[in-house]
C-alpha cells in the first residue's frame, strides 16, 4: 500500500466534520493528529510509536482507531477486539504446550506477520490474563511490534483492585514507557446525541412483543427448545437463519463464556434476550435487626449485586454483539440507565449501556447481514 497524501486521515476526519457526521472535538483532533503522524512514519518506512487512546464511553475511540486501521497495509497490521486477541493467545498457548518458552514462540510468530496490532477495548479482568499480557507484550515490544489500542481506563487504572495486582504493575510501567497515552477527555458521549424511540429495548416488554419486533425485522421464526453453542446445548426460544431468541438466565447464567457469545454473534445477525433483570444490590439473607444490622449496612456500601456473575456475562454479550455488529434486542425490567445499581461493575457497565444506546439507531437487513455473518464465520488464519 502506498500513501500518496500525508494528511489522508486528517482530511477524512475533516470531511466528516463538514458533513455533520462528527462534531468538532479538541480531544479527538489531537488523537487524529497522533494517528496521522503514525501513518506518515509508516509511509517513510519508520517504526510506528505505540499509541494508547483512553477515555470514557462514547468518545469516539473505536471510530478513530478503525479510521486509522482502514488506512494501514493489511499485510502489516491486524485489528482485533481484546477478547478475540486473548482467545487466540490462549489457543496458541495450548498449541505450543511443551515448548521451553511458548510465549516467546507466540510473540515471534505475531512479529513475523504484523508490525502493528490494533486492539479495541484493552482491559484486564483476571490475574491469569494479567500475567499472559505481561510476558507477551514484553516480547512483542522487544520484537519491534507497535500497539495501537483503545481503553476506557489509562494504563495506571488497569486491573485496579484486582487480585495480586502488584504482579501486573511492571506491565503498566511497560505500557507507559512504550506508548504515547492520549486522553480523549470527559466530554460528550456521542452515542447519546441522536434521539431514539428505543425500538430494540423494551422496558417491561412481553416475550410475544420481543418476538414480534424480531420477526418484523428478520422474518418469521420457529420455536426451538435448544441450540448447540461451543459443543454444549443451550436452551433457546425460537430462531430463523438471522435471529435467535433466549431467556436471559439461559444465556447469561451457568457455564457461559466469551466464546459462546463470539460464536452466536458470528452466526446470527441479531440476538433477542427476554427479561434482563435489574442488577440491584440485595443481601443474600435478611440481616438481624439492631446494632449488627446498622453496622453491616454502613459497611457493605451496596458494592456487589447478587447477579454480578450474570452481569459480567451480559457485558461480554453486549461487547461481542457490538463488535460484530450483531443487533441485540431485549426486554428489561427497568430503564437502561438503571439496569446496574451496584458499584462493583459500574465502570464497565457504562460502556455496556452506551453501546446498547447506539444499537437503537442501527438499521439491519436480514438478507445482507446473514451474508456478512457467513463471511465473518470463516476462521481467522
Amino acid at each position: 500500500m502506498t500513501f500518496h497524501d500525508n494528511r489522508v486521515m486528517q482530511e477524512t476526519y475533516n470531511q466528516q466534520l463538514r458533513s455533520g457526521v462528527l462534531q468538532a472535538d479538541d480531544y479527538q483532533h489531537l488523537a487524529v493528529q497522533a494517528l496521522q503522524q503514525r501513518l506518515n512514519e509508516l509511509a517513510r518506512g519508520n517504526k510506528v510509536e505505540s499509541l494508547y487512546l483512553f477515555g470514557p464511553v462514547g468518545r469516539g475511540k473505536t471510530l478513530l482507531m478503525d479510521m486509522f486501521y482502514q488506512r494501514l497495509p493489511k499485510s502489516q497490521a491486524i485489528r482485533l477486539h481484546y477478547h478475540h486477541f486473548m482467545a487466540r493467545i490462549h489457543q496458541e498457548l495450548n498449541q505450543y504446550q511443551g515448548e521451553t518458552d511458548p510465549m516467546q514462540v507466540i510473540a515471534e510468530f505475531w512479529a513475523r506477520r504484523y508490525s502493528i496490532i490494533c486492539l479495541d477495548e484493552f482491559f484486564v479482568e483476571d490475574i491469569g490474563d494479567a500475567m499472559i499480557l505481561a510476558r507477551l507484550w514484553e516480547q512483542l515490544f522487544h520484537q519491534g511490534v507497535s500497539l495501537v489500542t483503545t481503553s476506557n481506563a489509562p494504563p495506571d487504572e488497569l486491573y485496579k483492585g484486582g487480585l495480586a495486582r502488584h504482579r501486573f504493575e511492571p506491565t503498566i510501567d511497560l505500557l507507559n514507557k512504550e506508548c504515547e497515552c492520549l486522553d480523549l477527555g470527559f466530554g460528550i458521549d456521542y452515542r447519546r446525541l441522536k434521539n431514539t424511540d428505543w425500538p430494540y429495548y423494551l422496558k417491561h416488554g412481553e416475550l410475544k412483543q420481543l418476538r414480534s419486533v424480531a420477526e418484523k425485522q428478520f422474518g418469521k421464526t420457529k420455536p426451538l427448545s435448544s441450540v448447540t453453542v461451543m459443543n454444549r446445548q443451550v436452551h433457546c426460544l425460537w430462531r430463523n437463519d438471522s435471529v435467535i431468541g433466549f431467556d436471559f438466565m439461559a444465556l447469561c447464567s451457568g457455564p457461559r463464556s466469551q466464546r459462546d457469545y463470539m460464536e452466536l454473534a458470528n452466526t446470527y445477525s441479531a440476538i433477542a434476550v427476554h427479561h434482563v433483570p435489574a442488577f440491584t444490590y440485595l443481601p443474600d439473607k435478611e440481616l438481624v435487626h439492631g446494632v449488627e444490622e446498622t453496622y453491616q449496612r454502613e459497611h457493605q456500601e451496596n458494592i456487589v449485586s447478587r447477579l454480578d456473575n450474570e452481569a459480567r456475562r451480559f457485558i461480554a454479550l453486549v461487547d461481542e454483539c457490538y463488535d460484530r455488529r450483531c443487533l441485540l434486542m431485549i426486554t428489561a425490567e427497568t430503564d437502561i440507565d438503571k439496569l446496574y445499581q451496584a458499584k462493583q461493575l459500574a465502570f464497565p457497565f457504562r460502556r455496556c449501556v452506551s453501546r446498547l444506546f447506539e444499537m437503537q439507531q442501527w438499521e439491519h437487513s436480514a438478507k445482507e447481514n446473514t451474508l456478512v455473518k457467513r463471511r465473518q464465520s470463516v476462521p481467522e488464519s
